[in-house]
Formats: structure tokens, C-alpha cells, sequence
């Protein structure tokens, strides 16, 4: 008897997929600006230009912060919205 394998899908992430893409303004990456105005909007958190500045020079790579990224900010110990649940 021969068993069909099972389809495995990958569990996606789609909270953090939808918020990103909803503030991106080219689905690759969240800008200073855009970053700001999430949190703003969504999360109701105003930090300092020095506390942003510090998380994209941290968190973001040469353009921006990507989608792979921005997973891992909610992640806990060390993620920038590791107290925020989506």
C-alpha cells in the first residue's frame, strides 16, 4: 500500500503580512516614515526621533525594515513590540 503524502502548508503569518503591507508603500520594505505612522495609527505609541532612529539603524537594512523583519519585531525576548499582540 503506497501512502499520498500530505500537503504541508506554511503557517503564515497573516496579521503581520496584512499590517505591513497596509503602510508599505512598495511591499518590500517600511520606511522611517511609514514605521512611524503605523505606530501611531494602529498602536497609538509615539516614541522620540532618537528611539526611531536607533530601531531602523537596529532592526531595518539599507532601505528599510522588510517583511522578515518586521515578524521578528513582535517576537519575544529582544523584539521592539515584543508586549504588543496582534
Amino acid at each position: 500500500m503506497k501512502r499520498k503524502k500530505r500537503r504541508t502548508t506554511k503557517k503564515k503569518n497573516t496579521k503581520y503580512n496584512q499590517l505591513f503591507l497596509k503602510y508599505s508603500s512598495n511591499h518590500n520594505h517600511l520606511t522611517k516614515k511609514e514605521i512611524t505612522k503605523l505606530m501611531k495609527k494602529e498602536f497609538k505609541l509615539s516614541y522620540s526621533n532618537h528611539v526611531i532612529h536607533s530601531l531602523m539603524v537596529i532592526w531595518g537594512e539599507k532601505k528599510g525594515i522588510t517583511k522578515i523583519t518586521f515578524t521578528k519585531l513582535f517576537k519575544k525576548p529582544y523584539g521592539f513590540f515584543r508586549d504588543i499582540t496582534l
